[in-house]
């Protein structure tokens, strides 16, 4: 009996050993070939522009007024904006296409010299109202008249005119597309150039489209007496997208 678990014993460390090391080539060979994959990848940026022509414009008015009391200053500003919307109105601006963006009431001081004090004393000197409204123009080729109508009527401030593309689906799909085979155009050049060729697709992020709008802030000071020249110029349409080739 002791001799056969001799025997049995002779055979049983050389198989363990022969185990052993298959499992360690196959893990190793695993490894290289896990290496092998990431390191054939070519990873690009691919990237499409267009600029067309806007056909929207968003416009900032505001109105600002003083009182000797909180009550005062907005109610005189209540009185002034009603006059800027209806302003607004009537150079066709829908009431779904003004919106209040900013409204603000605090009190305003003014420094008093002391006598006995470097610095004087703060004291109340009235309060301030700020009523500011976003108007979207889809009439672009009026926005000079309808700003220089609405400061007529009583704006004080124009601010961050932008332009843009009421429906700009379609551009953006057309941009995603084209980043796309941009980015193939890329990997391409790039594998030709290594002496290799693509093979497939391993990974594409998700693309982003951005839409620049042209932005401007509007002085009154610098108006001229005739209707202020604003011109649209073309909005940037941009497409980006990220995609992992194999090779």
């Amino acid at each position: 009996m002791k001799h056969g678990v001799k025997r049995l014993s002779k055979y049983a460390l050389p198989a363990f050993l022969m185990v052993g090391l298959v499992a360690f080539l196959i893990a190793d060979a695993q490894v290289a070939l896990a290496q092998e994959s990431v390191q054939r990848v070519i990873s690009v940026t691919g990237q499409a522009e267009i600029y067309v022509k806007p056909d929207v414009a968003t416009v900032s008015f505001g109105v600002e007024t003083n009182g000797a009391t909180a009550r005062e200053a907005q109610q005189l500003n209540a009185a002034a904006m009603k006059k800027v919307i209806d302003a607004l109105q009537a150079q066709g601006i829908a009431k779904e296409d003004i919106q209040t963006s900013n409204f603000s009431l605090y009190p305003v001081y003014e420094t008093q010299p002391v006598a006995d004090r470097l610095y004087g004393r703060q004291v109340l000197s009235g309060y301030r109202c700020n009523n500011t409204v976003n108007v979207r123009i889809k009439d672009i080729g009026n926005v000079g008249s309808i700003i220089d109508a609405a400061i007529s009527a009583g704006a004080t401030n124009v601010n961050n005119i932008a332009f843009g593309v009421l429906d700009s689906k379609k551009y953006e799909d057309e941009m995603l597309a084209q980043a796309v085979v941009n980015a193939r155009h890329k990997a391409e050049i790039i594998a030709r150039a290594a002496g290799v060729n693509i093979s497939g697709i391993l990974k594409i992020s998700d693309g982003y489209v951005s839409v620049s709008t042209l932005r401007a802030a509007y002085k009154l000071g610098d108006r001229a007496p005739e209707s202020s020249p604003i011109e649209p110029g073309e909005v940037s349409i941009v497409g980006t997208v990220r995609v992992e080739f194999t090779f």
